[in-house]
């Protein structure tokens, strides 16, 4: 298991082993007054979020009921966006493993729920990565939701094979579900992505990606 929480992305891998060896409820990757990403662990009880929160669940099965009657049954590969405001309870009969990422966003009447994630389809072409250095990478996802101001955006993104330079322009939750590739920052730090990392990319980071193998991750953007 790799963990570093001092990298120019914050990452671990595997996720899930985590809070396995460390018995912990929660790691927090990155924090501050605007978001925070992180891995927790769920148990049966009130379930709120003051912002637009993005949980994919890797462990546990459950079911979280709102206060305005929606159910939402969770499993292991359930990717939600639970919007700003939403406040209900969670009954699990054993505790639930996920990553996640807070904040800001909006208020919606139903919540954005997508099940099996790593094997979720169709995907819709999102056309060529325009930076590239090597080869030609093709991208295609899922938008699960986004704000109207293109804020709080959230989904499945895939990546085929290829070098491509890699500038990130709003703070990105990444949890990588398949594939294979190593970012380099500028500053030659190398951070190595298998399946089961979890990372958090600040706006301003900078440097290039390798993918080896087609890669496939779920998001969220603030």
């Amino acid at each position: 298991m790799r963990v570093n929480l001092e990298s120019s992305a914050p990452h671990i891998s595997p996720a899930k082993e985590w809070l396995h060896a460390t018995h912990e409820e929660r790691l927090v990757l990155f924090k501050n007054n605007e978001l925070e990403v992180g891995l927790r662990e769920l148990r049966s009880g009130p379930f709120h979020s003051e912002r637009d929160t993005v949980c994919y669940f890797q462990g546990g099965a459950g079911r979280f009921l709102s206060t305005d009657a929606e159910q939402i049954a969770i499993e292991p590969g359930t990717l939600v966006h639970f919007k700003e405001g939403w406040s209900g309870t969670l009954n699990c009969s054993e505790p639930m493993i996920a990553s996640y990422m807070s904040c800001a966003g909006g208020r919606r009447d139903s919540t954005p729920v997508l099940r099996d994630a790593i094997h979720a389809a169709p995907l819709k072409d999102w056309g060529t990565i325009p930076t590239m250095i090597e080869g030609v990478s093709r991208t295609a996802g899922i938008l699960l939701s986004r704000e109207p101001n293109g804020r709080s955006e959230s989904g499945i993104w895939t990546c085929t094979a290829g070098i491509w330079r890699c500038e990130v322009t709003s703070d990105e939750y990444c949890h990588f579900l398949d594939g294979s590739c190593t970012y380099t920052h500028d500053s030659g730090e190398q951070i190595e992505i298998e399946p089961d990392t979890l990372a958090y990319f600040p706006e301003g980071w900078k440097g290039r990606c390798e993918v080896r193998r087609t890669i496939r991750k779920v998001y969220m953007i603030r």
